[in-house]
């Protein structure tokens, strides 16, 4: 994969500093969000210029304000436990750049990464000198980078998460084999819209003609505006609560292990006693997602696959802080729940899976989003609260966490704004029956995950 002329990277971070030179919106608090800032012709151009990789394999493709990645990694653990080379693009990374692009849940090596980008040099550096408003975002080098590579490394199908909303996003260049929504919600409201029909008009911008579509949107302001996408697409619409029920879901310790059994049943078959190592009744939509999106797949011939397949991945998908437990004695979850939706499913999981003596959190946010909702629905069943900051310019700064906390409990909690060291303080502060749940942004989870590898 490598090329030899001027134009190759010589080492890794040579090669990532080139991809930090590119407008990042991820470290932005506001911009304008339209057709013009993100282009879809801009990606298409850009893709053309390596021969259009994206239209060299297959791929399923996932929106949703939340449980977008949960249903990703489900998915594309069921494919390769069938037998097919995977790609997996979700976004953003918790720790390292390379988890955003995985084959067979292996990440993009340093060595591929280098190969892919300095293929790409050249187009980016060109429009970066003459025409700068036209040059590829970071977000879309990385899209492109994670194409390129799957069409390099042959892949059988790729699972591509949208980053956001989904009409405008640079994923939104495949013609899928099935599209899926997860859920809609109130997020990234200053950006998508301030009402659910809104949001669900960005989410809903994934659906192409005759594609089917997976669902669990379930609020009727949004799903009228997903049913009737669908129906001006012609593309069939399979929900969550009407093709594909869950009909059972249990919290349960399977070999030491918490987890999810889950029976679930759709328009094809049922799955008995799913067993799912993720904390949270919420995982069983997500799956449920990930069976229906199966099931149309073994429809249109991509794959074939033995039921006690399906079942042996499932019992193997991973999601990183996803309510992830990291340690015991105390107890560590690392999540990053970023709405008050979210929020609130992850209080309701502590409180009906986990006994402790005191609830020790961790909190660290971006400021672009709704801090006080997120933060009612958490802060008063903690009996310590820090407040913390990651290394994000969005970053919400903790005094200002701190005085909306005093206004919901009266409490003023302890700020410490490095993350290591809130990290630390929890654990210092912490019994062994006491439960430590840092969550937030997931930059907060990516900083605290390293800072716990230092502390354990």
């Amino acid at each position: 994969m490598k090329t030899n002329n001027k134009n190759y990277f010589q080492i890794y971070e040579e090669a990532v500093s080139f991809l930090h030179n590119a407008l990042d919106y991820e470290k932005l608090i506001s911009y304008q969000y339209n057709a013009s800032t993100f282009s879809l012709d801009r990606m298409e151009k850009f893709l053309a210029y390596v021969e259009n990789p994206h239209k060299n394999f297959p791929s399923v493709h996932i929106t949703g304000t939340k449980g977008k990645g949960s249903t990703a990694i489900m998915i594309s653990t069921i494919l390769e436990n069938a037998g097919l080379t995977t790609g997996l693009f979700t976004s953003p990374h918790i720790i390292d750049l390379k988890e955003r692009i995985q084959i067979n849940h292996r990440h993009i090596s340093e060595a591929d990464f280098i190969s892919c980008i300095s293929i790409l040099r050249p187009y980016i550096q060109q429009l970066q000198e003459t025409e700068p408003k036209a040059s590829p975002t970071f977000f879309e080098i990385l899209t492109v980078i994670g194409m390129l590579y799957f069409k390099m490394r042959q892949v059988s199908m790729a699972v591509l998460e949208v980053g956001l909303g989904g009409r405008l996003d640079s994923t939104n260049v495949v013609i899928p084999q099935v599209s899926v929504i997860t859920n809609i919600g109130l997020d990234h409201t200053s950006i998508l819209g301030n009402t659910l029909s809104e949001i669900a008009y960005e989410k809903a911008g994934i659906i192409k003609k005759g594609v089917p579509v997976v669902s669990a949107v379930d609020k009727p302001a949004a799903l009228s505006v997903i049913d009737k996408t669908c129906r001006a697409k012609d593309a069939k619409l399979y929900l969550l609560g009407k093709d594909i029920l869950i009909e059972k879901a249990q919290n349960v310790e399977k070999d030491g292990t918490r987890g999810l059994l889950c029976t679930i049943q759709t328009w094809h078959q049922t799955y008995e006693n799913i067993f799912l190592p993720v904390v949270g009744i919420h995982q069983a939509k997500n799956c449920a997602l990930a069976l229906g999106a199966m099931d149309i797949l073994q429809e249109q011939g991509y794959l074939s696959i033995d039921e006690k397949i399906i079942r042996k991945a499932l019992a193997q998908a991973h999601c990183p802080a996803r309510i992830e437990v990291v340690s015991k004695k105390p107890l560590i979850l690392l999540d990053f729940s970023h709405t008050a939706e979210s929020m609130r499913f992850l209080k309701k999981t502590i409180l009906e899976n986990f006994v402790f003596h005191h609830l020790i959190l961790v909190l660290g946010f971006s400021r672009d989003k709704d801090l006080n909702a997120i933060l009612k629905e958490i802060v008063p069943v903690g009996d310590k609260i820090i407040v913390t900051q990651s290394k994000n310019p969005r970053a919400a700064l903790p005094e200002d966490l701190c005085r909306s906390i005093e206004k919901i409990n009266g409490i003023r909690p302890e700020i410490l704004p490095g993350i290591q060291d809130a990290v630390i303080k929890a654990k210092r502060i912490a019994s062994p029956e006491d439960l430590i749940c840092i969550t937030g942004s997931v930059y907060v989870a990516g900083e605290a995950k390293q800072a716990l590898r230092l502390a354990l």
